[in-house]
């Protein structure tokens, strides 16, 4: 106790050395504080100097260790092999091919659907509707193309779509929908949290051109949604798409007007492998595809068509002589100059087609039903080559008195 006393009576006069401490603080300290706090003080400097006394007693065998030669020790880890000595082999893949369906295959709903894609229907109406704007947009392309390019487009998002039955997309877009209606929510920022399509910002502006990249059903809903409202819920290759249209640039022409629209797009799933895989088995034709009649199936991408029987030369031949019998047929007695035309066809397609006759009798056994011998007969009577020169010119003897050269000057 004698100590702190000593202590206590030693701080005033070093703080009036030094520096005078606060009346308002020294007043504030009971004589009771002032004791607990220098008993604490006492106590960190005790632990401080047990420290540096431990510490100068152990110096020398600290200092021994530090500078004793060990031996090194070596760690390894397995980083495995590298990539490019992994092989990668190609998946073998089966191909499914586009059929006719029955009538019970194509019921949906009550309703014949065009096509059926994995049990899910795209409608005449669909069709018509995307076939329609094509053909007013001012895209020069023909009939044909233009179906192929719908329906790969209508088939492709019908296909991805039926891998995910359940997925966030639809969740996240019945959370969505109705605060983007009634203006709770921006399009920016249902954008900015779930994302857009390809082309758009992250706030999801974006302009929509015609022969967009989007396809021409994204096009479709667009280019008919009116200024300033929003468009309803559809499907994409990526998931489901709200569009908000703010305004329609006319271009010198109708094919160059473009949508000024804002996009939100749910994703079917947030993993890219889960979409790539899904995006493959379309591209690679892994799909069930039913369609309504023949005329739908000529109207197919080749993608989804199985390939076209190839037709010999006698088949073409046989089919060319059954169109002009058929022709003379309904010709009848009523043009002679005609009928006598498609006569002297016929005689010469007869002709023809007994030469291919003749020239696959004269082949071998293995080959007379390969295409290679229903070609054209060769022409036998075909000029020889002429005969390699047997005795060719023999060269000039070399001038065995050719002038010697000079000799060397030995001096």
């Amino acid at each position: 106790m004698v100590a702190p006393f000593a202590l206590t009576a030693a701080l005033p006069a070093q703080s009036s050395t030094t520096k005078p401490a606060p009346a308002t603080q020294t007043q504030a300290q009971s004589p009771a504080q002032q004791l607990e706090m220098l008993k604490k003080a006492k106590a960190r400097l005790q632990q401080e100097i047990k420290f540096a006394t431990e510490r100068a007693q152990q110096s020398k065998s600290l200092l021994a260790n530090k500078l004793q030669r060990r031996v090194p020790v070596f760690k390894s880890i397995d980083a495995g092999k590298p990539a490019s000595a992994t092989p990668i082999a190609p998946t073998q893949v089966q191909r499914k091919y586009a059929r006719i369906g029955t009538a019970e295959e194509m019921n949906f709903g009550g309703n014949m659907m065009m096509v059926m894609v994995n049990d899910r229907a795209i409608s005449q109406a669909s069709y018509d509707g995307v076939m329609n704007y094509l053909r007013e947009s001012g895209n020069k392309d023909a009939d044909a193309l233009r179906a192929q390019r719908v329906l790969f487009d209508l088939i492709r998002i019908e296909a991805i779509a039926s891998n995910f039955i359940e997925n966030v997309g639809e969740i996240h877009l019945s959370e969505n929908l109705a605060p983007l209606e009634t203006g709770e929510k921006t399009f920016a920022d249902v954008a900015a949290k779930f994302g857009t399509v390809d082309g758009a910002k992250k706030t999801g502006e974006v302009e929509i051109s015609r022969n967009s990249i989007l396809g021409p059903y994204f096009e479709y809903v667009a280019f008919s949604t009116p200024v300033g409202k929003m468009s309803r819920p559809f499907r994409t290759v990526n998931g489901y798409a709200l569009i908000k249209v703010n305004a329609i640039e006319k271009g010198a022409n109708i094919a160059l007007d473009k949508v000024i629209a804002q996009v939100v797009q749910f994703a079917y799933s947030a993993n890219p492998k889960v979409m790539q895989s899904a995006q493959f088995k379309v591209n690679s034709g892994q799909i069930d595809l039913r369609v309504l009649d023949q005329s739908v199936l000529d109207l197919l991408p080749a993608l989804f068509k199985p390939a076209p029987a190839r037709v010999t030369p006698m088949q073409q031949l046989q089919q060319q002589i059954a169109a002009v019998k058929s022709q003379l047929q309904d010709l009848g007695d009523a043009d002679a100059s005609k009928k006598q035309a498609l006569e002297g066809q016929l005689v010469k397609l007869n002709a023809r087609a007994a030469q291919l006759n003749q020239a696959a009798s004269d082949a071998p056994q293995d080959l007379r039903d390969s295409d290679s011998v229903k070609s054209a007969p060769l022409n036998k009577a075909r000029k020889k080559s002429a005969p390699l020169n047997k005795a060719p010119v023999k060269s000039a003897p070399l001038n065995k008195a050719r002038k010697k050269s000079a000799p060397l000057n030995k001096k």
